[in-house]
């Protein structure tokens, strides 16, 4: 199994949104990691046949996924930021009318099995408006699965969560990615930390860095240093270096920056977590939406 996407780019008047983005996937999670206006939504709105790609193509097995049509929408499953419910139906009622929609066959058995899946058996008669946040996205997810999709791509899934629901929903999206390709797009660290295989990372529509998890780590390895500063002017060492964590201590303030160089004489040098490279390579992020 592969998506491949193929020089794909997009513009949108002058604005090029995505400039020749190519990438393989596989089996397995992967995260497009990248501030607002780096191009994520607008690679999977033509993932998903919302917006037509300027140039490129995307495959799926080989064959370009306009030339699947029907096909393709069978096997792609797509979960948005942002989704409607019906509020006076039940999590039943819902799962009924899309698995109507989808044209999915045995749609008792499949409406059953995936809410197990996202653990909503026993809230399967309530009234999707006395839903919390999370479990009106395990809702989402669940109707993006009523298909079996190989292909699923998931917008932001975690945002607007508490930690509780936020773990929970990582732990979901680990379990529903065996046997398929799923997509994640997110500018929260901890959630590629937590789950992804590999990382995209995209900055204004293009990819600046393309590896798995460990790997992309290591890029920025020497180049994350903690130090003791005696009662330092913490704006000037803000405006001075990235910092990616600042924390008080008893004998001064602990500072973990992100440089090139050795930022303090007694500064030391720390393996990088995803919040640092993060900082490495997002330096400056761009104001404009996806």
């Amino acid at each position: 199994m592969e998506l491949e996407f193929k020089n794909v780019t997009k513009y949108y008047g002058k604005k090029c949104a995505l400039d020749n983005f190519s990438v393989k996937m596989n089996e397995g999670v992967y995260a497009l990691l990248g501030p607002n206006g780096a191009g994520k939504s607008t690679l999977m709105n033509c993932l998903s046949d919302i917006i037509e790609p300027t140039g490129g193509e995307i495959l799926f097995d080989g064959v370009n996924i306009k030339q699947m049509g029907a096909k393709f929408r069978e096997i792609y499953g797509f979960m948005p930021q942002s989704f409607g419910l019906y509020p006076s139906f039940t999590a039943m009622d819902t799962l009924r009318y899309f698995a109507k929609l989808k044209g999915v066959s045995d749609s008792k058995n499949v409406i059953e099995k995936v809410l197990e899946t996202v653990n909503l058996t026993e809230n399967s008669k309530q009234r999707v408006k006395g839903f919390s946040g999370g479990m009106k996205r395990r809702l989402g997810i669940a109707i993006a699965l009523l298909n079996d999709p190989k292909v699923l791509v998931l917008d932001e899934p975690t945002a607007g969560l508490d930690p509780k629901e936020r773990i929970r929903f990582r732990n979901l999206i680990s379990e529903v990615s065996f046997n398929r390709v799923v997509i994640f797009a997110t500018h929260i660290v901890s959630d590629v930390e937590a789950i992804a295989n590999n990382a995209v990372l995209l900055q204004n529509g293009k990819i600046i860095y393309n590896s798995d998890v460990d790997c992309l780590r290591q890029s920025i390895e020497g180049k994350v240093w903690e130090a003791i500063v005696e009662n330092p002017d913490e704006a000037i060492v803000k405006d001075s270096y990235r910092i990616s964590n600042l924390s008080k201590a008893p004998n001064g303030t602990v500072l973990r920056i992100v440089s090139d160089e050795k930022p303090y004489e007694n500064a030391k040098q720390v393996f990088p977590n995803l919040e640092d490279v993060y900082l490495y390579y997002f330096n400056e992020e761009s104001e404009s939406d996806d």
